[in-house]
């Protein structure tokens, strides 16, 4: 597996050489992406080397546990959604991922009944009654 750096210095000797972009990215046959090597051969072409002083993309936040589980401690009603952009800012998935598979939480609605009647609780206690004598029956 040929690192990074590998793959740069060969991209600077190809080009160097008169290769295309084009043609270095098919000669790599999909060892990097295509735009990266038209990006670096226009680093080549401004400055005369690739150098990567800072990450193309938006820096990550690293996806923790405890992160989420001090922000979870702090506000314990709060949306996976607000929790991923005001609190965490990182994405939504990210969050979700951390409460399901991390920390093992899942959503759930809190339902409110309605208390027990008389007439409900004499039913429940005749079938608790039926029960038991269903189960010693059949011990015997």
């Amino acid at each position: 597996i040929m690192k990074s750096k590998d793959f740069q210095n060969l991209v600077l000797s190809k080009h160097q050489n008169g290769d295309t972009p084009t043609k270095i990215y098919r000669d790599l046959k999909g060892g990097i992406g295509r735009g990266t090597v038209f990006r670096w051969c226009t680093m080549i072409n401004k400055t005369g080397s690739i150098q990567l002083t800072h990450s193309q993309d938006h820096t990550r936040v690293i996806r923790t546990k405890t992160m989420v589980q001090k922000r979870l401690r702090r506000k314990k009603k709060v949306s996976i959604r607000k929790l991923a952009k005001n609190e965490l800012d990182i994405s939504r998935t990210s969050v979700c991922r951390i409460l399901q598979t991390d920390l093992g939480l899942r959503a759930y609605k809190l339902r409110i009944e309605p208390p027990m009647t008389d007439l409900h609780k004499v039913k429940e206690s005749n079938l608790q009654i039926e029960l038991v004598t269903i189960s010693t029956k059949n011990k015997h």
